[in-house]
């Protein structure tokens, strides 16, 4: 059954600058509180779950391992090809038995169109994280010994103000819906595309909603390579600034997905 928490859609419409139709079809899609028990559950189907960089993927990749039948991850060096080819056996698996599967990995919505182009649904799902701490998270990383390219990296960005400037326009939307041309279009497409988007911040939240409304049995939150907190100096208002102006779509769709799950925080499944 639904929650019975209430989001007051037509407040939040205003608020966002969106027609309550999309806004409420968002809602009814996503929020926890609006997705009943089992609403995406399926015999045999295949999660495409887009993994942007520093979501806690480590973490939500073990529970993905343990939650379906097969777990296939596409090899970040090569995602294309990868992806196909994972794609393909994934399909063909689907296609003898019955099977639930995912597939994640750091691809995106190019990739994503090979299911448009041989007319098979797309059902995704990917997590999103606050843009401001996603960047530092991610300069870090590239610039750790754990990261292979870590030196060409730090040759090209040797302070995170060289990164930020250069920091490429919604990296997190772009990735998961490609380009847009309004909040409203964003809105559309993961309606169409996606049933289940997360938040970093929520990651047990997050989690205990995909296990529900997909019909998957409930598996431990993981909390993989986190490391200690950044060394990096805290971050000028200028800099934050550009990061959120290069961010906008990011920002403003990671505030919705917040605000859905923060009103889900008082029901207790």
């Amino acid at each position: 059954m639904k929650n019975t928490t209430h989001i007051d859609v037509s407040a939040l419409a205003k608020e966002f600058d969106l027609p309550v139709t999309v806004l409420d079809a968002f809602v009814n899609r996503f929020a926890p509180t609006h997705v009943s028990q089992g609403a995406y559950q399926a015999t045999s189907d295949v999660l495409l779950f887009v993994h942007i960089p520093k979501t806690a993927g480590m973490s939500v990749g073990r529970s993905l391992r343990e939650a379906f039948d097969v777990f296939r991850g596409v090899d970040w060096t090569n995602k294309a090809k990868s992806f196909r080819d994972e794609t393909r056996a994934a399909v063909y698996t689907q296609s003898r038995a019955n099977s639930r599967q995912v597939i994640m990995g750091h691809y995106g919505w190019s990739e994503l169109q090979i299911w448009r182009n041989h007319n098979m649904p797309l059902k995704c799902g990917t997590i999103l994280r606050d843009p401001v701490a996603r960047v530092v998270s991610n300069y870090n990383y590239n610039c750790s010994p754990k990261h292979p390219l870590n030196e060409t990296f730090k040759g090209r960005f040797p302070t995170l103000d060289d990164y930020v400037v250069n920091l490429p326009l919604d990296v997190q939307v772009t990735q998961a819906a490609g380009l847009i041309c309004s909040f409203e279009n964003l809105l559309d497409k993961l309606n169409t595309h996606y049933s289940f988007l997360g938040v970093a911040e929520h990651l047990n939240a997050s989690l205990t909603h995909l296990w529900r409304s997909h019909g998957l049995p409930a598996q431990q939150t993981y909390r993989e390579n986190t490391g200690p907190r950044s060394q990096v100096p805290p971050l000028s208002l200028a800099l934050r600034k550009i990061i959120q102006d290069r961010s906008h779509n990011d920002c403003k769709l990671h505030d919705l997905l917040t605000r859905l799950y923060t009103a889900a925080a008082p029901a207790k499944e």
